[in-house]
């Protein structure tokens, strides 16, 4: 037998079936689809039902699917229905030797071969030249991984990518998976990019996925071999043990079109294994987490659970390399330059009496010579960045104490009152003392706190109807679009973690930026502040650091000292 490519194999089954007489067999290639399906005689067909069953190619397995549908208009839910699940369950029985001998055939075939595809683009005039690149590559693969670097404009070739789908019939619907907080993004690029009218779209936010079963059960029931899946900022499903990752896992389980992306797409090489399996768990050969880990993680640390090293990653690269493009800004846009400014002032004489407890307090806890809880470590060191940011929370009752900052009488060093200046802070709190020192008339604010009316708020700032733009870098860092608007940015405070901060400038650095951009950095001459500066400056986490340290007793203690 030859080696198959997926229409082979129905088209071999079909020969098989037609030349035992079991069934009478149609090989179904509607009218200028690319979706092939073998439909087979099965089932109750009467006055009261109808039964289709028919073999596809999906997610690269030969698959069988039945749908029943009562003629008093009910119709069911395909394969969740009592009598569908039933007819599957027997048709996988009876073609159990038939269905394995071609997918071992076809399996010989390598894989990266087996997942090409070849629609046309169909591309518009206002795609730039990397948009229209990445598309074709797009169409060059049913799955795909794009990591762009944020503001590159990523969103356009996967619209066109469902369109080009929907023309060549391989799709009739398409289904996104977002950070809740850029949903109405998304909408703003379909209403912007999206010209053909007769696909349907849905928009289900990645966080809804864990703990909405609304949410859950409708993409479930969506998602079927002819959707197109796109995972947006794919990162937020790296954890290959959390319940959305496990749930969007399946969706994407259920068709053979599938596209990740994201502007940071691993921190650590780990994250990779949850995102390409989205894809195909096929592409690192690996059928779990612990067999990626045993292939390509050197494992250490006390309880031999943390990633000390790697191995094997030229191997990686190579499986990876067909189904990845990379968009990087330098390469794809003539942005303007960056000019990086820093202010620094002292703690008043309150914040600097709660930094020395808070870290006394951590020395102690550290010559008692036990294990050390990473969660304890670090909430020890969050409290000693609130109180550099200007206030203390009581880890007891919960009360904010205000410090006051010196921060604010520093501020004019920035500039801020020459025109639009875009803040972004760590903590809400600051949120709120900018709001005090700017007025609040004068800010639109964006964070978790005022979902439904933030994105009100920030036009007000594109129309430059409000001077300042405040948000916390959770909130504002991930999948913000419009604020290159403005090209003065002020860190107020940093994270521990370098990729938020690099979300944040990626707000204003991006594709539309038509001036030379000033980013500040506010910093006290607190120890924690200084570790996060000199982080900043290798571009490294903070918290990464810490956890290194964390193997070397001595050295942790002497790191604390120095805070």
């Amino acid at each position: 037998m030859p080696k198959m490519s997926g229409s082979m194999v129905l088209e071999v089954l079909q020969k098989r079936l037609f030349g035992a007489r079991l069934y009478n067999t149609d090989l179904y290639n509607s009218k200028g689809q690319r979706i092939q399906r073998l439909y087979i005689r099965y089932g109750i067909n009467n006055h009261q039902y109808k039964t289709n069953a028919w073999f596809e190619v999906v997610n690269d397995r030969l698959t069988v699917f039945v749908q029943v549908e009562c003629k008093n208009g009910y119709k069911s839910q395909g394969i969740q229905t009592g009598l569908a699940k039933r007819y599957k369950n027997e048709i996988e029985k009876q073609f159990y030797e038939i269905i394995n001998n071609c997918e071992l055939e076809r399996r010989k075939i390598p894989l990266h071969e087996r997942l090409k595809d070849d629609i046309p683009p169909v591309c518009d005039a206002k795609s730039l030249l990397h948009q229209a690149q990445a598309l074709s590559f797009l169409c060059s693969m049913k799955v795909s991984a794009l990591f762009a670097d944020p503001g590159v404009g990523k969103s356009k070739p996967v619209i066109n990518l469902c369109e080009s789908r929907y023309e060549a019939g391989q799709i009739k619907k398409a289904i996104v998976f977002c950070a809740v907080s850029i949903i109405e993004n998304w909408k703003e690029q379909l209403d912007l990019w999206w010209t053909c009218k007769g696909l349907e779209w849905k928009i289900v936010g990645t966080e809804s996925m864990s703990c909405s079963p609304g949410a859950i059960f409708d993409a479930f029931d969506f998602v079927d071999s002819e959707t197109q899946v796109i995972i947006d900022e794919s990162h937020m499903v790296k954890d290959p043990f959390a319940k959305r990752s496990k749930r969007i896992l399946y969706c994407a389980s259920k068709t053979s079109f599938k596209v990740i992306m994201t502007g940071t797409p691993t921190e650590h090489l780990k994250d990779l294994f949850m995102q390409y399996a989205m894809l195909s768990e096929l592409i690192t050969r690996c059928n779990s987490y612990f067999q990626f880990e045993q292939q390509f993680l050197i494992m250490g640390g006390i309880a031999g659970d943390e990633v000390i090293g790697y191995k094997n990653l030229d191997y990686l690269m190579g499986l990876l390399e067909p189904y990845t493009l990379q968009l990087k800004m330098e390469e794809c846009l003539n942005i303007p330059a960056k000019v990086f400014y820093e202010v620094e002032c002292d703690l008043n004489s309150r914040q600097r009496e709660l930094y020395e407890y808070q870290k006394e307090s951590l020395i102690r806890i550290i010559a008692r010579d036990e294990a050390i809880p990473l969660n304890t470590i670090f909430g020890y060191l969050t409290r000693m960045q609130q109180i550099a940011c200007g206030f203390y929370k009581n880890s007891y009752t919960g009360e904010i104490e205000d410090l006051g900052t010196e921060k604010l009488k520093m501020l004019y060093q920035t500039g801020y009152e020459q025109g639009q200046t875009i803040f972004f802070c760590k903590y809400l709190h600051e949120v709120d003392v900018l709001i005090d020192f700017l007025g609040a008339g004068n800010c639109a604010v964006f964070t978790g706190r005022n979902r439904k009316t933030r994105n009100f708020e920030k036009e007000l700032f594109q129309a430059q109807e409000k001077k300042y733009f405040l948000g916390t870098m959770g909130s504002g860092g991930v999948g913000l679009n419009g604020l290159q608007c403005c090209h003065r940015l002020i860190f107020f405070s940093n994270s521990f973690k370098r990729i938020q901060r690099r979300q944040c400038i990626a707000r204003v650095e991006r594709l539309g930026q038509q001036e030379k951009m000033g980013i500040w950095d506010m910093f006290t001459t607190a120890g924690i502040d200084t570790k996060i500066r000199k982080n900043v400056e290798k571009k490294e986490d903070l918290a990464n650091e810490i956890r290194e340290l964390l193997h070397d007793r001595t050295r942790f203690r002497q790191y604390i000292e120095e805070l």
